[in-house]
């Protein structure tokens, strides 16, 4: 059977046509494996548990919610998780200790379309995330957010490219890349160097995505010396993230009257040739509006949609869009 009781936990093994919720009342009290180590798993429906744990291939077609944590270990596979995830508790991404830095998104462990919110931590790798994050501290390494990181406490940027981010604090570690100028913490950003696991370090060098995105990477190049970047490709903190009063930001529960002094992301005032970018930025734009609003186009205009898309966009960009929008 695809779901039975082993133990203390409840186990999903091969192809669910339905979703996976408890059907008893002491159900309600077991974690949920969905097991994909040995043959792929696949959810067409919803999966909510008391606690998850997803290893190895495994997608899920609908909505994941935990009531308390969740576990992500891909191993060898790629878990896919194509409606979003809520957790209660917290979120860790486990990888093998032998699993290499991701320089390209087609080697994502995890992809995840729509917008993850857990009540506590979240700690991803090797993730490709088209949505938002929400939590009470976030930490990314190797990953793409297409999306804003709202953060409450603190946000970690390890290697990592992001749309844009609110938090108490922020860092960026290595070489990291900003989709949007958008960026928003009440203390200054720490800029700070990465330490691979092999102990080599990586000298902080954050770029912006636009000024770039013609060398085809979603990801900031982990060799720099083979990297052509234009010059103002370069988001320094020295000049483009300004401490300025800012509106209170209803996301993050800032109740204030008054503004806030934040550090704030901005380069409006720096580069002033924005016919440069600009087609760049339209492109992103297309592609997260026919990412989004996918799901609500008539089937048989959907690939229409992705098809005039292609021309527009990288092959990063097309491989991730075709894989959160699936033919």
């Amino acid at each position: 059977m695809p779901i039975k009781q082993e133990g203390s936990n409840v186990v999903v093994k091969g192809h669910i046509a339905g979703s996976v919720f408890p059907t008893s009342e002491k159900d309600t009290n077991f974690p949920v494996l969905v097991d994909g180590s040995e043959q792929p798993a696949r959810i067409e429906g919803a999966l909510y548990g008391r606690a998850l744990e997803l290893r190895g291939d495994v997608l899920v077609e609908g909505p994941v919610v935990a009531r308390g944590d969740l576990r992500i270990d891909p191993r060898q596979g790629r878990v896919q998780l194509r409606s979003g995830l809520t957790i209660n508790g917290s979120l860790n991404c486990h990888l093998q200790a032998d699993t290499q830095p991701m320089r390209a998104v087609q080697k994502a462990s995890l992809i995840i379309k729509g917008d993850l919110v857990a009540n506590q931590n979240i700690a991803l790798k090797n993730a490709v995330i088209f949505g938002s994050v929400r939590a009470v501290n976030c930490t990314l390494e190797n990953c793409v957010v297409l999306g804003t990181c709202i953060v409450e406490e603190r946000l970690s940027v390890r290697m990592s490219s992001l749309g844009g981010y609110a938090s108490r604090d922020v860092s960026f570690e290595g070489a990291c890349m900003m989709i949007h100028a958008l960026g928003e913490s009440l203390t200054q950003p720490v800029m700070a160097p990465y330490e691979a696991a092999d102990g080599t370090i990586q000298a902080s060098d954050v770029r912006y995505y636009p000024a770039v995105r013609k060398l085809d990477q979603l990801m900031n190049l982990v060799d720099l010396a083979q990297a052509d970047y234009p010059a103002y490709s370069l988001l320094s903190p020295h000049t483009d993230w300004l401490e300025s009063p800012v509106t209170p930001n209803a996301a993050l529960d800032e109740l204030h009257a008054e503004s806030l002094d934040k550090w704030v992301l901005s380069i409006g005032g720096r580069i002033g040739d924005v016919t440069v970018i600009s087609s760049s930025i339209d492109a992103m734009t297309a592609m997260l509006k026919v990412g989004f609003e996918y799901e609500h186009y008539h089937p048989q205009r959907r690939q229409q949609y992705i098809e005039r898309l292609r021309g527009q966009l990288t092959s990063s960009e097309q491989w991730v869009l075709e894989s959160v929008c699936p033919a």
